[in-house]
């Protein structure tokens, strides 16, 4: 889970969900291009929404 702190972003920038998931930004805007890890943009400002990427990470465990 995705430590939440009061001033913790409901929105997270690639940069910040790529240091959350031990990734590249490189690779979150391939998850995000392929659709595989939705996005909120609000013109050219593109953000993951916090509880998305927890999503991701909960479907994307292996047993």
């Amino acid at each position: 889970m995705i430590p939440v702190t009061t001033e913790s972003p409901a929105l997270l920038t690639i940069k910040l969900a790529a240091s959350f998931l031990s990734l590249s930004p490189r690779k979150v805007w391939e998850l995000t291009a392929t659709g595989e890890l939705p996005t909120v943009r609000a013109g050219r400002a593109v953000r993951i929404d916090r509880r998305d990427l927890e999503a991701w990470i909960a479907a994307n465990k292996s047993a």
